[in-house]
């Protein structure tokens, strides 16, 4: 009997329906999400690589400062790279060190590919095959600030659009 209702009348309960999802509108949404994550998963990667490039591009730049400062000591590019950690350059090429430039891109490796008195060329390269930016290409600066990029990764940079780091 309702609280409600008065004495002597009787009520019928009345039931309520329950509402609850049924297993194919569960499985559309469901369908819904996998196409809209299908759409952005690409499209998010391939915003983390251009920000893992641009960060690259600045440490380029900072190593490049770093090769001009070592230019302006010893009057020539050569014997930038400190090998045995002690604050000076001890070989032409190499992976760079600290006193030429800190790198801040984990996922990059930057390396002095030739330093001569009047001449340096500076290549970042990506850390391994599994890395994200595996197969964006190499990027060189060197000390005419000219700016390459290796957009097909076929090893060069003598295609059409590799003179320059435009995204």
């Amino acid at each position: 009997m309702h609280p409600y209702s008065p004495p002597g009348t009787r009520t019928t309960a009345c039931p309520r329906r329950q509402r609850a999802f049924s297993l194919i509108e569960i499985l559309v949404v469901l369908a819904v999400v996998a196409v809209l994550l299908a759409a952005a998963v690409p499209v998010y990667n391939g915003y983390s690589v251009r920000a893992y490039r641009t960060q690259v591009q600045a440490d380029l730049l900072r190593c490049a400062q770093g090769m001009e400062r070592h230019a302006a000591a010893t009057m020539g590019y050569g014997n930038a790279v400190d090998v045995d950690g002690d604050g000076r350059g001890d070989q032409s090429t190499g992976p760079v060190s600290e006193n030429l430039c800190r790198v801040a891109s984990t996922h990059y490796r930057i390396s002095v590919q030739t330093a001569n008195a009047a001449h340096f060329v500076l290549r970042a390269e990506a850390v391994g095959a599994t890395s994200p930016v595996a197969a964006d290409g190499a990027l060189e600066l060197d000390a005419a600030g000219e700016r390459r990029w290796d957009r097909n990764d076929d090893g060069d940079f003598a295609d059409d659009g590799e003179r320059g780091w435009g995204s």
